[in-house]
């Protein structure tokens, strides 16, 4: 149902993640000059040549939009719903952490590590998906209701 407000946030967190996926997440910079770009799925340094170590990253993110989707389908079921909302939430914040480990691993100095906008993008989608959860258990708790006056 794409009037419920959970569904709105829910589907504006799906497209936040899509977009990080498709745009450079960070670079690293030495004497001035990008040495590298990190992406979703691969890390290009400055001679043009691709190094997938930066794969966790995409699986994570499209694991968590692909079951942000899923999730705008379970309206019949809201209980469920809430649950993986707030698998979603767990996932975009386990992106974090793996992009700390994948800059770690790029880039042992911090200082040459520079993030773009795209990585604030997963979270953007936290808090929409923890605003589509809170609204997901407040239409619960009012159908809650609604059975106990019958």
């Amino acid at each position: 149902m794409i009037q419920r407000k959970q569904t709105i946030f829910l589907l504006l967190a799906v497209v936040c993640q899509i977009v990080a996926l498709t745009m450079p997440l960070a670079e690293t910079v030495s004497d001035g000059f990008v040495t590298g770009t990190l992406h979703n799925l691969f890390w290009r340094d400055a001679s043009g040549v691709s190094h997938f170590t930066a794969w966790p990253l995409c699986v994570i993110l499209s694991l968590s939009a692909a079951i942000g989707l899923y999730t705008i389908f379970l309206y019949k079921r809201r209980p469920l719903q809430a649950t993986m909302a707030l698998v979603a939430i767990v996932l975009d914040l386990a992106w974090y952490v793996a992009l700390l480990v994948v800059s770690k691993a790029i880039s042992p100095d911090a200082a040459q590590f520079h993030p773009l906008t795209a990585t604030a993008l997963p979270a953007v989608a936290i808090i929409l998906t923890f605003m589509a959860r809170r609204a997901i258990q407040a239409d619960e708790r009012l159908v809650r209701a609604a059975d106990r006056l019958r």
